[in-house]
């Protein structure tokens, strides 16, 4: 059990370092330009890293919030007022 848990702790520590380093080029080829690290999404349209995304369904998570954004909510209507005697 003990092997197991190390193997997961050096496979968990792999990961990070390997997302470290993509994050860390990923800057660095971007010129040093902090809005590599933005994303927004605001009513269906997506904004990563400052250019907008033609695309947004290609994009998995961002692009599921996008099309929630679109999502229109018809408040109900009230009934009509009795008519006073």
């Amino acid at each position: 059990m003990r092997q197991v848990r190390k193997t997961m702790h050096c496979v968990a520590a792999a990961l990070a370092v390997a997302g470290l380093v993509l994050m860390a080029s990923g800057f660095a080829l971007s010129g040093c330009d902090v809005r590599v690290f933005t994303a927004s999404v605001d009513r269906g349209a997506v904004m990563l890293g400052g250019v907008e995304v033609e695309n947004p369904e290609q994009v998995p998570l961002l692009g599921w919030m996008a099309s929630m954004g679109r999502v229109e909510i018809n408040p109900p209507e009230a009934p009509d007022a009795p008519t006073a005697p």
